[in-house]
């Protein structure tokens, strides 16, 4: 077999495309998952700022962010055909460093797109990366959250599964994203 393409479009080795290869014959077995080609390395999500999520003065709370980072990171594994509750059966991905930019307030009711992108992998951690726009695409927040890879049965630090680093293309919003 010849080389694929990446989310990018170049040439990957026959060795990454098998480990994208076992994740589609994995949980997922028989379902059409997205291709290598198919995947994009960017997930974008949208949130509407709801009343709970504000302050007295109707801007969002500081600490809320980290909840939309969250949304983020669940629905770009979603958008890779495995949603957490069944990555959490596989490998558990607790936050062991988190990082927020502030740039300007998000306000009730406004219209937030949550940009996710995994922007470092290692054996046993990876990095999510996140920008936070409003309608006007103006930059709410930039940020990152680290996080590590632990066997669920025993709790002990592994390595990055195969079928996880298949589905984790190491990327960047092609407009370069500012974390």
């Amino acid at each position: 077999m010849g080389n694929t393409c990446d989310v990018r479009g170049r040439a990957i080795s026959p060795a990454d495309f098998r480990d994208f290869q076992i994740c589609r014959r994995g949980a997922f077995a028989g379902l059409r998952r997205p291709t290598v080609c198919e995947m994009t390395v960017v997930t974008s999500t949208k949130i509407r700022v709801r009343y709970k999520d504000t302050d007295c003065m109707q801007v969002v709370y500081y600490g809320n962010y980290l909840t939309y980072f969250e949304v983020g990171r669940v629905e770009f594994l979603r958008e890779r055909g495995m949603p957490m509750s069944e990555v959490n059966q596989k490998v558990h991905m607790p936050v062991v460093d988190a990082n927020i930019r502030y740039l300007r307030p998000a306000r009730l009711d406004d219209l937030l797109d949550v940009r996710c992108w995994i922007s470092e992998r290692k054996r046993a951690s990876f990095q999510f990366s996140y920008e936070i726009l409003n309608e006007a695409g103006e930059r709410v927040a930039t940020g990152s959250t680290r996080h590590a890879c632990l066997d669920p049965a025993t709790g002990a630090l592994t390595g990055l599964p195969p079928w996880l680093q298949a589905m984790m293309p190491v990327g960047a919003p092609e407009d370069g994203g500012a974390v």
